[in-house]
């Protein structure tokens, strides 16, 4: 005989098999009565063991933090490198010989200030030949020194001779002239006095020309003479003036950053040596790209917080100077230049820096603990206690910064947000706070 045995719901069924024929029994709600005649009984179901045990769940022990309201300056993180404010390379504008040096690397010099200098003694013989040739064309004119911008020729020795004798002449036709009229004069004599006077004239004339010739002349060796005076000058090379965007400022300096000549050494003005190089460096500049979609929130005058590898922790303040119009096509990101003030020339141009573009900032925004932050299934969360259980709040991140982080979300001034524990919780799990420990126990402190 073979059986099998098998059940439904609450019912129990049984087939038996045996030789030639089968028997099927259905039992419904079975239940087994002992000889005192005790009731039925039922076994517990799924559901109300689940109910049950919800009914009894113990608290979650958790810490909490308060949130805070704090102030926070929103920024846009960018890496770039300082440049100096203004980089120029000297180069002589005239040649010769190096004949001394006056700044050296890492000197710091002012605008005006001498570099080198060039054997100034061919310059200055020039200086003295074009000096030669104006007095030899004043003493053309009869002149002792240079004339004015209001000078009349008509003052000149030349001039008014030939006017003095073109006045004799005009009186000499004019009395000739009546005494033709009068019958009295020779006809002769009159034509020989018309003639003088139009020499005369044209004797003045070429004597104006002459001494505009002459004063022409004294012009273009006072201009050679200012060009050969301004290259003996250039002998002595000097540091460039300030640029225009610093010449309010009283204390612009250069830091020597190469010098590229020495003593000795030929310069040419072409192709030309170059000298020194200097650079400003307070300020600086800082260039970075910033990707597009920050355009809107960048503007001229915004503060940036700089950061550099050498000062660890320290923060330099500089302003957003300039906005380029332009995006590059292939980044998808714009220029930004920002002025970073190095009065006490601590920062290196050249050096490579990570700075914080401020776009925006409030004075009451939402806080709390990193350790509070909860991710799963791409959702960020946080838990806050209210009436002992643990409530999921959604929240978006912002600004961190030491050990908190800004949050967007359904979070009030006076909520709590568990920081440890979060592991244990879901929506609605009630909660027991535990005391922070502020001070270790002496024995644990021995023991470690």
């Amino acid at each position: 005989m073979t059986g099998t045995m098998w059940t439904t719901g609450n019912r129990v069924g049984a087939t038996v098999a045996m030789p030639g024929c089968s028997v099927r029994w259905w039992i419904g709600s079975v239940c087994l009565v002992t000889a005192v005649g005790l009731g039925c009984a039922h076994a517990p179901q799924p559901a109300e063991d689940e109910a049950a045990a919800a009914s009894v769940q113990e608290p979650v022990p958790v810490s909490v933090a308060p949130v805070v309201r704090r102030p926070v300056a929103r920024r846009v993180s960018v890496v770039g490198t300082l440049a100096g404010f203004e980089r120029v390379v000297v180069t002589p504008k005239v040649e010769g010989r190096v004949q001394k040096l006056h700044a050296e690397v890492a000197d710091r010099v002012r605008p005006g200030q001498v570099l080198l200098e060039i054997d100034p003694v061919d310059f200055q013989l020039a200086v003295e030949v074009e000096r030669r040739f104006l007095e030899e064309e004043l003493a053309r004119l009869e002149l002792d020194r240079l004339p004015g911008p209001d000078f009349d020729i008509e003052e000149l020795p030349a001039v008014e001779s030939a006017r003095l004798r073109l006045e004799n002449a005009q009186r000499q036709y004019e009395r000739e002239k009546a005494l033709l009229l009068a019958n009295a004069g020779v006809q002769q004599a009159y034509e020989d006095a018309e003639t003088n006077l139009k020499v005369a004239q044209a004797t003045l004339r070429q004597a104006r020309v002459n001494a505009r010739a002459s004063l022409a002349a004294v012009r273009h060796r006072q201009a050679l003479l200012a060009v050969a005076e301004e290259r003996l000058r250039q002998t002595r090379v000097e540091a460039p003036p300030a640029p225009v965007a610093l010449s309010d400022e009283p204390d612009v300096t250069y830091a020597v950053a190469k010098r590229m000549v020495a003593v000795g050494e030929m310069v040419r003005a072409f192709p030309s040596t170059p000298a020194y190089e200097l650079v400003i460096d307070a300020p600086l500049k800082l260039q970075a790209m910033i990707p597009e979609r920050y355009l809107a929130q960048v503007a001229v005058g915004q503060s940036i917080d700089v950061q550099v590898d050498a000062y660890p922790g320290e923060r330099f303040e500089g302003r957003v100077a300039r906005v380029y119009p332009t995006i590059d096509p292939d980044s998808r990101s714009f220029l930004v230049e920002a002025h970073v003030p190095n009065a006490d020339h601590r920062l290196r141009p050249g050096g490579f820096a990570k700075a914080g573009v401020v776009v925006s900032e409030s004075d009451e925004a939402t806080t709390v603990p990193l350790e509070a932050i909860v991710r799963f299934a791409g959702v960020t969360k946080v838990f806050a206690i209210r009436e002992n259980q643990a409530h999921e709040v959604e929240v978006s991140v912002g600004v961190r910064q030491d050990g908190w982080v800004e949050v967007r979300g359904a979070l009030a001034p006076d909520d709590r947000v568990v920081i440890s524990g979060q592991s244990r919780l879901v929506d609605g799990s009630p909660v027991v706070v535990r005391e922070r420990v502020t001070q270790r126990p002496a024995a644990v402190r021995a023991a470690r």
